[in-house]
């Protein structure tokens, strides 16, 4: 079993993996995953024989951070983001098993809140994961903060208990209906790495806290560039060789109010009920309809067919996707049923049945 050294230096997260006797690097796994940056994951900086040393922003572990009080929307934007990197992990043809799911070796960072795995690329990297048992690691180490939720993890291990297996999609509709900016932040955003990484002391604290510029303190948050992502050589410090995609500063706009700074024309797709000739707009990320007023963005109340909880049309990235709630009669795209809990492309001018109540999508 690897053992793990980390120290910060600077503003800088160093971490040392020293490989056991039986632990053997994966040439393959290591070539994939050292040109492949995924957010969420420490980057490998040097590997030998018998170690791998990691880099990141700076962080402490995630067993320190639940020593201390944590809020509802913090728990549960930790257990998002284990989910989160279980997703990429699987979709890039990596390894659960060669994650290292312990929270004395999982970081995070205080500012941004957003969580650093180690991703060992080692041979025998086929075994079951736990990832159930991880979950349970953070349920019991976390310290609630007093505020008037203080039931939310009580709640959410019965839900665990109730599922027959680990699902993602379950327990994202979970945290949803817990606190529904979460998941929209994550998705948005891609989070798991905070990105802003500098050996020098003055620019990180300039980067998370505001700058002087002219005798006025100016926040990062006033920066557009900064918003974009868009950071220059220097402020980036030594990532001139990490993906540009990493220095994307993880900000809820939902949570700050970050969109009233930029006046911005949107223009969302729509639907149309055929049988009303009703058109609405999917003005959220993730909109939802069914029968249910308190669940729902749109209430189809006159159909007995449509379930209470029915679908959502989930925007990410310019493309639209459905997702059938688990519906009691089903879903369909242009006629072809689809699986429940599985996100499904849509496109201009497809039909789209919730039961037998039918709707034209319009981009």
């Amino acid at each position: 079993m690897a053992k793990f050294k980390a120290k910060t230096r600077n503003c800088q997260l160093n971490l040392k993996a020293s490989l056991s006797f039986s632990e053997r690097i994966n040439d393959v796994s290591l070539d994939f995953f050292s040109r492949k940056n995924l957010r969420g994951l420490l980057k490998i900086k040097i590997t030998k024989k018998r170690s791998i040393e990691y880099y990141g922003p700076v962080a402490i572990s995630l067993q320190e951070r639940l020593k201390q009080e944590v809020s509802k929307h913090d728990f549960f934007f930790m257990i998002e983001q284990v989910l989160d990197i279980s997703e990429k992990i699987k979709a890039n043809a990596l390894s659960l098993s060669c994650v290292v799911w312990d929270i004395r070796h999982v970081y995070i960072n205080e500012t941004t809140k957003e969580m650093q795995f180690i991703y060992l690329p080692l041979d025998g990297g086929d075994k079951a994961v736990n990832l159930m048992g991880f979950l349970e690691q953070i349920i019991y180490a976390a310290k609630p903060m007093h505020e008037k939720d203080m039931d939310y993890i009580s709640r959410f291990v019965y839900y665990l208990n109730s599922l027959s297996a680990f699902d993602i999609s379950k327990i994202e509709n979970f945290i949803t209906r817990e606190d529904r900016t979460i998941v929209n932040t994550i998705k948005r955003h891609n989070a798991g790495q905070s990105g802003f990484m500098t050996d020098k002391p003055k620019h990180y604290y300039e980067h998370y806290e505001g700058k002087e510029e002219n005798g006025k303190k100016i926040s990062q948050l006033d920066n557009y560039e900064e918003l974009t992502g868009l950071l220059d050589d220097e402020a980036t410090g030594l990532l001139n060789d990490y993906d540009e995609e990493a220095t994307g500063l993880l900000i809820d706009e939902e949570v700050t109010g970050l969109l009233d700074l930029k006046e911005v024309r949107v223009n969302y797709a729509k639907m149309r009920r055929i049988s009303t000739d009703n058109v609405f707009e999917i003005n959220k990320e993730d909109f939802r309809i069914g029968k249910e007023r308190s669940y729902s963005d749109y209430c189809v109340l006159d159909n007995n067919m449509v379930s209470r909880k029915h679908a959502q049309i989930i925007t990410r990235a310019g493309n639209y996707y459905i997702l059938d709630l688990g519906s009691k009669n089903g879903t369909y795209v242009n006629g072809n049923l689809i699986a429940a809990n599985e996100e499904y492309e849509i496109h201009d001018m497809d039909i789209i049945k919730l039961a037998n109540e039918e709707f034209e999508f319009r981009v």
